[in-house]
């Protein structure tokens, strides 16, 4: 059995538990007993939501001719480009902090993209949640000749109790379709 399919598995039976249980519960507390419960349950949800999202930044938004330079995919001569695009529902409003050659970084959320023009070579890219106390960070060499583009696919993968950020070249079509659904924000720290 796969690790998505147990976790599944799980949450149809906790689900089945709890619709059989449930009106019985509900019935043996008071009416101030279950509103005290429902005002708590509440609170707890939106803490957690709020704390999720406390580690957010704003990143800068490119304007429309760098977005037309990132779109077109044209490498500048001598220099290779590497896209960092990220999509998806999972973890959406969460930012997705990316740092390349431990110098460049910046943070995305789902319907974003960075964009780095680099020399020839072997890079290394990082991707970790902005929050992720039980989520494990990706990480991928990349090597590129001049006038290469290389597109990756950040990800977030949840399992039921954490996550796993991940990198996936992509090529082709894909590559170009993430590339044009996503807007560039431009990186805090620039890469050299």
């Amino acid at each position: 059995m796969s690790k998505n399919a147990f976790w599944v598995a799980v949450i149809i039976v906790a689900a089945i538990v709890g619709a059989l249980l449930g009106p019985t519960l509900a019935q043996s507390l008071s009416p101030g007993a279950m509103l005290i419960f429902s005002i708590v349950t509440l609170v707890a949800i939106v803490g957690l939501i709020a704390w999720s999202l406390s580690a957010n930044k704003s990143g800068i938004k490119a304007g429309p001719e760098a977005l037309a330079d990132a779109r077109a995919m044209r490498v500048p001569d001598g220099k290779a480009r590497i896209y960092v695009t990220r999509r998806g529902f999972v973890a959406a409003l969460q930012g997705m902090n990316i740092v390349l050659d431990d110098s460049a970084r910046a943070q995305i959320k789902s319907g974003q993209m960075l964009m780095a023009d680099v020399a020839p070579g072997t890079h290394r890219l990082h991707a970790a949640m902005a929050k992720g106390i039980m989520a494990h960070a990706g990480a991928m060499e990349i090597e590129v000749a001049a006038g290469d583009v290389v597109v990756v696919d950040a990800m977030f993968e949840m399992s039921a109790l954490k996550g796993d950020a991940k990198l996936t070249r992509l090529d082709g079509a894909k590559a170009r379709e993430n590339v044009h659904a996503t807007k560039l924000v431009l990186w805090e720290v620039a890469p050299d």
